[in-house]
Order: C-alpha cells, then sequence, then structure tokens
C-alpha cells in the first residue's frame, strides 16, 4: 500500500484530501466460534484510498495523523460514522478506539463525540482499547475507558501479549474481552508463555468475559487455538467471511483546457 499523496508543504495535504473527498470504506473481519465454528461478530478495520484511487496503508496513515491531534480526531470521527453506517447486521462489532482521537474530542465540559457516537448505538458494542508501555498513553486510555463505562459500552483489550504492550491487574479487571495477539502464535513453544495464556483464557471465561486469538492463518493456528482454550479466533483463515463496505468513488482529475 502506499502512503498519502503529500503536499509540497504540507505533510498532511494527503490525508485532509482523504478526509474531504470521504475516501473510506471498512473490512469487516470475522471473529469465529471454535465450538460451533459460527461467525459471532466482526471487527471493523480502517481503509483508505488516495485521490488517485490508490491504496492507503492505515498505519502509515494514522502515525502521520498523531502529528496532527485535531486531523487526527476528525478523520476518526469519520471513519467511526462509516463503520457503523455499514457495518454487518448480525454479531457483535468491535471497534478501535485510539486514546489519542478520543482525547483530541475532549471538550471543556467533558464531553467526546466519539464516545457519544458510540454509546448511541443500539446494536451489541465492544471497543477495543491498546495499553502500551507509555506510561502516559496508559494513564490517557484508562481515562478512555472510564468514559466508554460510563456509557455502557463493553471493552476489549487489544494486542494482549505483543512486544509493546503491558498487563496491569487494573486493565485485566477493566475488559470484557482479552484478545491475544498474532505474534503469540509464534511464541508458543515456551512452555511458560503458553501456560500464561491458557490461564488467561481461563480466567476470562470464568469470570464472564471471553478471549480471542488474533492471526490464525492455518489449520495448525487453529488447532493451537483449540489448545490453548480461547472462544473466538479471527484471521486470514477466514477471508472469504470477511464483509467489505463498498469503495468510495473516484472522480478523476479535470484535463486540463477543458
Amino acid at each position: 500500500m502506499a502512503p498519502p499523496d503529500r503536499g509540497e508543504g504540507d505533510p498532511l495535504e494527503g490525508a485532509r484530501a482523504i478526509l474531504a473527498g470521504g475516501l473510506i470504506w471498512s473490512a469487516y473481519e470475522p471473529f469465529i466460534d471454535l465450538k460451533s465454528g459460527q461467525v459471532m461478530g466482526y471487527e471493523a478495520l480502517a481503509r483508505f484510498t488516495r485521490p488517485d484511487g490508490v491504496a492507503v496503508s492505515p498505519g502509515t496513515l494514522f502515525a502521520l495523523l498523531h502529528t496532527d491531534p485535531a486531523l487526527l480526531f476528525e478523520v476518526e470521527l469519520a471513519v467511526k460514522r462509516h463503520q457503523l453506517a455499514h457495518a454487518p447486521d448480525h454479531g457483535e462489532l468491535f471497534v478501535n478506539l485510539d486514546p489519542d482521537s478520543w482525547a483530541g474530542g475532549e471538550d471543556e465540559e467533558g464531553g467526546n463525540p466519539l464516545i457519544e457516537l458510540l454509546g448511541s448505538v443500539t446494536r451489541p458494542l465492544v471497543v477495543e482499547v491498546i495499553e502500551n508501555l507509555d506510561v502516559s498513553d496508559a494513564i490517557m486510555s484508562r481515562g478512555m475507558i472510564a468514559a466508554a463505562r460510563a456509557k455502557g459500552l463493553r471493552i476489549a483489550l487489544d494486542d494482549v501479549g505483543a512486544a509493546n504492550s503491558l498487563l496491569s491487574l487494573e486493565a485485566l479487571d477493566e475488559a470484557d474481552v482479552l484478545k491475544f495477539d498474532r505474534t503469540l502464535l509464534r511464541a508458543l513453544g515456551r512452555p511458560r508463555r503458553r501456560a500464561v495464556v491458557q490461564a488467561l483464557a481461563r480466567m476470562a471465561r470464568e469470570t464472564g468475559g471471553r478471549s480471542i486469538l488474533e492471526g490464525v492463518e492455518t489449520v495448525a493456528d487453529l488447532l493451537l487455538a483449540q489448545e490453548l482454550g480461547v472462544d473466538w479466533v479471527q484471521g486470514w483463515f477466514f477471508e472469504e467471511q470477511i464483509i467489505r463496505s463498498p469503495r468510495p468513488a473516484i472522480v478523476p482529475p479535470a484535463v486540463a483546457g477543458r
């Protein structure tokens, strides 16, 4: 995927063009119940297209947007509106929410359009958050979780086990869902690592929550998920069941002289 187009003097010009043109769409990756094999819900994943029709890397775009909190918030709000409008009408819907995006939308009275939007949804909705190694980000995440809880939203702790994440007891207490990072699949040959994942999956189930293993791509991954005792799985093994929203129409640039 290409980076967003950049203006000569403004590295964010491409991001503004994507927002202004509504060049946003979504992929909805399914969650599969290991016992029944049924689709139980979807994770909404943001996708972007440049004005010339070239797909943009979401990671690259969001990294760039973090240099402009106000623009980051505007893009996140547009993404969430799109994801909610085009989501599959069955199962639970998981949406990612960046603490910086949330903080960028806070007003002086403590209101936040992102939380208001998500809190207005009547379908089963889960907000995915990441608790990483940056203390200030972790504190901000907890503030966001509290705001989401006040609106009755459920919380998934994303990327559990990733190298840049931590797992505090406070985070475990808040999480309704534990999502194990895909990188764990390649590290579960270590007995202690496997035992920790199994214990956390069991804890989630025994306390009324659930666990999800990301990154399942092969039959071997699926069998390993069963051994770990997780409830749901997601990944490219289920690519045929991914649902995509309509891609934005690309308007060709005007031909000079016409």
